[in-house]
């Protein structure tokens, strides 16, 4: 299980802080650094921003992201908060995602994505954000 912590243009200052407390370094990607998608053009204004990072504290991941409200529904304190399941094979992630999504609401439906055989977002029925992802 992972823990993933969004922001709203901060992700590249917490990501900093967090690395000098825990004495560790993060992978970071940008949503410029980003496979080039016509259907999905990338303003100059995200380009710097965190799409994506990871760093270990202690054998916990910690993903941290920058999700500008162009993209993301507006961040309130509560809701920047995500538990992730990685799944281990597709039916696994299937079942897990559309049990949580048994009263509940699907953010993002469970695809294929240029990172993982299958990515989902899922807000549960006690309104808990789930990131379902498959490898």
């Amino acid at each position: 299980m992972d823990i993933y912590l969004h922001f709203n243009g901060q992700a590249a200052e917490v990501l900093a802080f967090y690395e000098d407390v825990f004495k560790t370094s993060a992978q970071i990607m940008t949503f410029g650094q980003m496979p080039h998608d016509d259907n999905f053009p990338i303003d100059d204004a995200i380009k710097d921003l965190i799409v994506n990072s990871n760093l270990k504290i202690n054998e916990t991941n910690v993903m941290i992201a920058d999700s500008p409200e162009s993209l993301a529904p507006p961040l309130v304190v509560g809701n920047n908060m995500a538990l992730v399941f990685n799944a281990k094979t597709a039916e696994e992630a299937l079942d897990i995602f559309q049990r949580l999504a048994e009263n509940g609401t699907i953010l993002l439906p469970l695809e294929k994505t240029f990172w993982a055989e299958q990515y989902g977002m899922v807000k549960d029925q006690y309104d808990i954000i789930w990131h379902i992802n498959l490898y």
